[in-house]
């Protein structure tokens, strides 16, 4: 039998305990929105490049003159032409990876193979959009080319591939 003191004293436990979950739950759940507000800001301040309009956007960002405007507009029509080869190059690739690994006997050797090819094409178009940037910075005065920067810095916290324009979309777009 449970004498008086006994009981009191698990009374005062579970209250203790009770309380302790209490304020866990609620420190979870404020910290969890907290880091949500944080999110929220942090993909605000992020600058979006429409995949789209590249050249308007860096005109209106960076002010760029006519000049440069069209340096800019050479340069991007360029870097697409080359990134949208070596993308579709990837997509190829992944397909015909998938299509290994669902047959009945996977090659190795194949697939290892394959995965080299995707190595060296991610290679290839890091290369590019580094070499994109550059030639972009050559265009620019001093001030243009710390918003370049921040720019390009925004876009990677975004994602690390840049969005290239898909051929045929630029009539169906909704504005």
């Amino acid at each position: 039998m449970i004498t008086r003191n006994k009981y009191r004293i698990l009374v005062w436990i579970i209250v203790i305990l009770a309380g302790a979950n209490l304020a866990t739950g609620i420190s979870y759940l404020y910290h969890k929105q907290q880091d949500k507000k944080l999110n929220e800001q942090v993909e605000e301040a992020a600058i979006e490049v429409p995949s789209q309009q590249r050249t308007r956007f860096f005109r209106e960002q960076l002010d760029l003159s006519r000049g440069q405007m069209n340096s800019f507009r050479e340069l991007n029509r360029d870097f697409n032409r080359t990134a949208w080869n070596i993308t579709h190059e990837l997509q190829a690739l992944r397909l015909e990876m998938v299509q290994e690994l669902g047959a009945e006997n996977p090659n190795l050797d194949s697939l290892d193979s394959i995965s080299s090819e995707i190595g060296l094409l991610h290679e290839s178009l890091k290369n590019e959009t580094i070499g994109y940037y550059l030639a972009m910075r050559e265009v620019c005065d001093a001030d243009q080319r710390l918003k370049l920067n921040e720019i390009f810095l925004s876009m990677l916290r975004q994602n690390e591939d840049i969005e290239l324009p898909r051929r045929g979309r630029m009539r169906n777009r909704i504005q």
